[in-house]
């Protein structure tokens, strides 16, 4: 959340600013005179992240990436430990077949907080905002063409009609998507320099 406040360009009548964790949406922002609500997720494939922690607790911090996709069944602990441990070079990833995969997740991450919004019991603000840690493996990605892919095949109108405002949020790079496009900002750290 500090990140992605630091990384916006806020203006004078968005202060005094104020950020509260709450439940159902994740935090209450209080920008000004009006409220934003913040549903927040990370965007990782479960057998990526269950790959890392076992390899983490090998030793092993040198991998090849290998892409996945929105649907991949999930795996046992000896099917990931036997792909670690066979180290083989992951299938090819041909034309932009990384920048529709990522596009795919980042809808379906989308579509899911959507459906989590519209139940009952989703606090009501002046706006809602959906913010996506981005942790797909995504090697090589043309952010450009995947937000293209993104906005014109996997977001639904309505996903602008619940969230005014999604954001997707990496190390690097903060995009902005609205109903009339996307906007990217480079990521505040705020470290001293």
């Amino acid at each position: 959340m500090v990140r992605l406040l630091a990384s916006l360009p806020l203006a004078l009548g968005d202060f005094p600013l104020q950020l509260t964790k709450s439940e159902r949406p994740d935090f209450s922002l209080q920008l000004g005179d009006r409220t934003v609500g913040i549903e927040h997720t990370e965007a990782v494939p479960t057998n990526v992240a269950h790959a890392g922690a076992l390899r983490a607790s090998l030793g092993r911090t040198t991998y090849l990436i290998w892409s996945a996709t929105v649907d991949e069944p999930r795996k046992s602990r000896e099917q990931l430990l036997a792909e670690i441990e066979s180290n083989r070079m992951p299938p090819p990833m041909i034309g932009d077949s990384v920048e529709r995969g990522w596009a795919e997740a980042m809808g379906r991450f989308v579509g899911e907080k959507m459906a989590s919004a519209i139940k009952p019991g989703y606090a009501a603000h002046d706006e809602d905002w959906l913010v996506i840690y981005d942790n797909w493996p995504a090697p090589a990605l043309q952010r450009q063409l995947a937000i293209k892919i993104l906005l014109e095949t996997h977001l639904k109108a309505a996903a602008f009609v619940i969230f005014q405002r999604v954001f997707i949020l990496d190390e690097t790079v903060l995009v902005e998507l609205r109903r009339d496009g996307a906007l990217m900002y480079r990521v505040n750290h705020c470290r001293r320099a």
